[in-house]
């Protein structure tokens, strides 16, 4: 099996620290980052790309919340080393120990970055809480656009769209990527996915009709901005963003208690 594996220069079994799809990713203790390659030739095109969004990112400045970019390895990738892993480890290994105080930071930070990908020109296309990592500190890194598209036209969506969080139309777009969110929210709320019992097909039928799960009182206010994303409210993450701002700083005057 080790043999079969094509391991980036300089890096072997016991560096493993993720499998996917299309690639692993190996880290780099002396540096603190990760290397990411393709399994094999077929591979090799999603990694290609993920390095062409990563060059538009810092083209476009960069941003807190994505990984950092220090360029090619062989022909790898290296990004900044998330040592908490993903967000959907992170809610099953904690759940209800996790305060409200820092859900909201991960919506109003995932939400930000969202905004900064599309006016890069960028579509996501798989924005759900394992492609979200997270720091030493916490703070939430949108990852994983392997399969992502680059001016739309030009370079078209490579990935498929995780059913409970696909636009039950624009699929490969900005307004799908704002439904995800949604689905992202849901599940950074509750620590499940919409409708996590049903099949990709039933849950696919009743997002046709226009049905989502239920955003009941215990979401608070944050049930509307999820709500909004599933019905194609918000034009823009920037509309996103300023709804989450305002909660919070709604709750400071009103000194709630959103830490517990």
């Amino acid at each position: 099996m080790d043999n079969e594996i094509r391991y980036p220069k300089g890096f072997s079994l016991e560096d493993i620290l993720a499998w996917g799809s299309f690639g692993l990713v190996c880290l780099d203790s002396s540096s603190s980052t990760v290397v990411k390659s393709a399994h094999d030739e077929q591979t090799q095109p999603f990694i290609d790309a993920e390095k062409r969004v990563y060059e538009r990112f810092d083209e476009c400045g960069g941003h807190p919340g994505l990984l950092k970019y220090f360029g090619v390895h062989d022909n790898s990738i290296r990004l900044e080393y998330a040592p908490k892993h993903d967000l959907r480890s992170y809610l099953q290994q904690n759940g209800k120990a996790i305060p409200s105080r820092q859900r909201h930071q991960w919506a109003l930070q995932i939400a930000e970055t969202l905004v900064f990908i599309h006016q890069a020109g960028v579509i996501h296309g798989d924005l759900t809480c394992s492609n979200i990592l997270l720091d030493k500190e916490l703070n939430a890194k949108i990852a994983d656009f392997s399969g992502s598209s680059v001016d739309i036209s030009s370079s078209p969506l490579l990935v498929h769209v995780t059913a409970s969080h696909a636009h039950p139309v624009y699929t490969g777009s900005a307004k799908g990527d704002l439904f995800a969110l949604g689905s992202l929210l849901f599940e950074i709320m509750t620590g499940k996915s919409p409708y996590d019992t049903l099949t990709d097909e039933e849950i696919e039928e009743r997002y046709s009709r226009g049905e989502f799960p239920k955003t009941d009182d215990s979401l608070g206010l944050i049930g509307e901005v999820i709500r909004g994303c599933w019905k194609g409210m918000y034009d823009s993450g920037s509309m996103l963003v300023e709804y989450l701002t305002g909660m919070r700083v709604l709750a400071f005057l009103l000194k709630l208690n959103i830490g517990c």
